[in-house]
């Protein structure tokens, strides 16, 4: 009798820490966080886990997570519960997702995950909404945070110009207006008064694209049937800590021959209210038809950002200004910058964005990271063999206020190259 007692006192203890109305059904994992060089702010982590056999046959959207920081430095503490994230890899393994508010460089903090089933939907959540064939914007308690435009229509001029690459736009912090240039998918893109039209929210493309012997413009894209086509989304996830989208991308000539074939990914993390947007864009770009040679200039080519075209009318108060990782940097002839930092004004405020190049990603990267209109990344060339995967790894990071202090941006980027590492406690 005893030890029964003792085991429901187990789970009323669960209910209560842990807020879990399922109680009787709830599982605990112990986790280990630790490796932080820096010191970190909101920043993802992740691990594998062995779903325990309770949940065995449930799909990982009824799972509800919720953690708690429950040691810190091997003392005992009573930390805040924050929400976690059950997603299936790649790999279909089970991984769990949450984001630690604040880390110390050097510090172990033990964690502790409760898993229950759902019994009612939270509001704080990521979604999806799809608008067919059109977009589809990503909303975070109905908010919306990004719409990937997605369509191509080749029945009018107009439309050919406006749909004939994929990108993605980033909305404000009320989820609003749009912070990034581009068509909307709602009104007419009036191309000769924006500045560089072909400039699109988050996008990608080489405008000295060489393949069999010919040399082909996917930046400018023009009138000439070259297009980046969307064919479908692979994947669609939602919760309370990330959304994730998973697209095929063709890049085809204009007798809709493709010339790579791109998985593009795009994941969304929840953040604090400062933030308005966390971003890993990874991209696996294949050579289908034939070997490719990605080719151009910082001006033209690689992944870029572009603020709305308002900041390119806006004067000198909207003009953007850039920050990098040490005095003295001269973007032009310095290569391979980890990151570049860039604010603007629009619409009588002020954003920050800072741009984080992978270190894997192909060496030497030449950013453009200096016009006054906003539109900066990081350039590269690179051969793709017939039949080869090149894979590129991003993350942006966009807050609304002036630029952030150098040592905030180098520690978020950290976070994205050599974060905290997360080891199941048995």
């Amino acid at each position: 009798m005893k030890s029964e007692r003792r085991f429901v006192g187990v789970l009323l203890v669960i209910g209560v820490v842990f807020g879990l109305a399922g109680a009787s059904e709830a599982e605990l994992i112990r986790l280990k966080v630790s490796g932080a060089k820096v010191d970190c702010v909101d920043v993802p982590v992740h691990t594998v886990i062995d779903l325990p056999g309770s949940f065995a046959n449930t799909a990982v959207e009824e799972i509800a997570v919720g953690l708690r920081q429950t040691s810190r430095g091997g003392a005992r503490i009573y930390g805040k519960l924050i929400p976690g994230q059950i997603v299936k890899g790649s790999d279909n393994k089970a991984e769990l997702w949450w984001v630690v508010p604040q880390t110390e460089a050097g510090s172990t903090t033990i964690w502790t995950a409760a898993l229950s089933r759902k019994e009612k939907a939270d509001k704080d959540v990521f979604s999806w909404k799809d608008t067919e064939g059109q977009y589809l914007d990503l909303l975070f308690g109905g908010r919306k945070v990004t719409r990937y435009m997605y369509a191509l229509d080749r029945s009018t001029k107009q439309r050919v110009l406006e749909t004939y690459k994929t990108f993605l736009h980033v909305f404000d912090a009320e989820g609003e207006n749009l912070l990034t240039n581009g068509p909307d998918g709602l009104h007419p893109y009036l191309t000769k008064k924006i500045l560089y039209p072909h400039h699109r929210g988050l996008f990608i493309g080489w405008n000295k694209l060489e393949f069999d012997g010919k040399r082909y413009d996917f930046w400018h894209m023009g009138e000439q049937g070259r297009v980046q086509k969307h064919k479908k989304f692979s994947e669609l996830t939602a919760g309370p800590v990330l959304a994730r989208s998973n697209s095929l991308v063709h890049w085809d000539d204009k007798d809709g021959q493709t010339i790579i074939a791109e998985q593009r990914e795009t994941t969304v993390f929840r953040q604090l209210e400062s933030t308005v947007l966390l971003l890993d864009f990874c991209t696996k770009l294949k050579a289908v038809s034939g070997d490719v040679f990605l080719d151009g200039d910082p001006e033209h080519a690689g992944f870029q950002y572009r603020p709305h075209d308002g900041v390119a009318k806006g004067g000198e108060e909207a003009g953007a200004t850039y920050l990098f990782h040490k005095d003295g940097i001269k973007p032009k002839k310095d290569n391979d910058l980890p990151w570049a930092g860039m604010s603007y004004g629009l619409n009588g405020r002020r954003y920050s964005v800072e741009y984080m190049n992978h270190p894997e990603n192909p060496k030497p990267a030449i950013y453009s990271a200096y016009r006054d209109y906003g539109r900066f990344g990081a350039f590269f060339k690179k051969k793709i063999g017939t039949g080869d995967t090149l894979t590129l790894r991003y993350r942006i990071w966009v807050v609304e206020g002036e630029m952030p202090e150098r040592v905030k941006l180098a520690n978020k980027y950290s976070g994205f190259v050599d974060g905290p590492k997360v080891e199941l406690v048995k």
